[in-house]
């Protein structure tokens, strides 16, 4: 059976320092901003100049690989698009 990862205080800063590195390289052209924290879910508003006609999804798959180097699993659970420039992305958090 697969471990746990942490607690919920855990899993919250190392979300938020995967953020942050996500923005230090892609911003200002794609911006993630952590918009909601729930057991087992991270809700997270993408915006910025990126192009919304194509590879905006590259953006929601590079969080992934942010969050992976440091040591937390997520895989995209729904999004959505809000207004004219921004996503919403919900991930579920694995092992949580």
């Amino acid at each position: 059976m697969p471990q746990k990862i942490g607690d919920e205080g855990e899993i919250l800063e190392t979300v938020l320092k995967g953020l942050e590195r996500f923005n230090d390289i892609r911003a200002p052209e794609a911006r993630a901003q952590l918009v909601e924290f729930r057991e087992g879910e991270i809700l997270v508003r993408f915006s910025g100049y990126m192009c919304f006609s194509c590879g905006v999804f590259d953006y929601f798959d590079d969080l992934i690989y942010e969050l992976r180097d440091f040591g937390i699993e997520i895989k995209i659970k729904d999004f959505r698009r809000e207004g004219e420039d921004c996503y919403l992305v919900t991930y579920k958090i694995k092992n949580f």
